[in-house]
């Protein structure tokens, strides 16, 4: 719906205010119900969390209006991805590319691991994973506001670039508990960064009838690929340690990021 409501050349930006209002929303929301059960208990947590839910299924309803395309008819889901896979070569690179850079991504648990085999102690780990959400949500507006001046391919590579300097510094282990914290900075800017911007390169491959089925292919490989990812990086972990599991990783983002260089180059 996003992409359909602004054009692409904003497209960056609009994604990147949906992204820090969300994020925002997921470190505003804990601290709520922390709040709240300092005074009730945790059933008044999930009544009282029903009133933003139904504000925001109201606005959905009554003032968020659908923007009229060009609608398939009569094609089954299949026929959908069969016709977006022939005749769009580009998108098809790209969902390469991105499934790529997916099998070698890891989850953000994986620092806070990283955090407590640096000597942070338990009761701080939820202050590193903070860490990560605040970067992730500074880093969201800007980086689509760059993306619409200078392409959003190139700032995709960007975020690629930046998960591979957090690979680095997985691999090595410092003097001081601090380097989790600045680990956490650079973690949360890659999210941000890809998040963002992840979502607003398919418009611009993808024809607006079929964009549903687009988001939802790119959902479905970058999701299996992950999950792939996050075992094979936790298996690699336990019997090999960090070091092996983070070149894995660096390994695959540098795959990724080569393709993706060679994509901007002949798209």
């Amino acid at each position: 719906m996003i992409s359909d409501s602004v054009s692409e050349s904003i497209s960056g930006k609009a994604f990147g205010i949906h992204r820090t209002i969300d994020q925002m929303g997921a470190i505003v929301g804990p601290i709520v119900a922390f709040a709240i059960l300092q005074a009730m208990d945790i059933k008044a947590v999930f009544l009282l969390s029903l009133i933003p839910g139904f504000i925001a299924v109201t606005i959905l309803v009554f003032f968020v209006k659908e923007v009229a395309i060009k609608k398939l008819s009569n094609t089954t889901i299949f026929e959908n991805i069969g016709g977006l896979l022939k005749g769009n070569k580009p998108f098809v690179i790209l969902l390469i590319v991105t499934g790529i850079f997916s099998l070698g991504a890891f989850n953000f648990s994986f620092v806070l691991l990283k955090g407590s085999d640096l000597g942070i102690d338990q009761s701080l780990i939820p202050i590193v994973y903070a860490i990560i959400n605040v970067a992730h949500t500074i880093i969201g507006i800007p980086a689509g506001i760059f993306a619409d001046r200078i392409g959003k391919e190139k700032v995709l590579l960007l975020g690629y670039s930046v998960f591979a300097v957090s690979t680095i510094m997985m691999a090595f282990s410092a003097g001081s508990s601090l380097y989790a914290f600045v680990l956490a900075v650079v973690f949360g800017f890659y999210v941000g960064i890809s998040e963002t911007v992840q979502r607003a390169v398919i418009p611009k491959h993808v024809s607006p009838e079929l964009r549903g089925t687009a988001y939802g292919l790119f959902s479905l490989v970058s999701g299996v690929c992950f999950f792939v990812s996050n075992i094979t990086f936790g298996i690699l972990w336990d019997a090999y340690g960090v070091v092996l599991a983070a070149l894995y990783s660096l390994c695959l983002s540098i795959v990724a990021i080569t393709g993706m260089a060679i994509f901007i180059k002949k798209y």
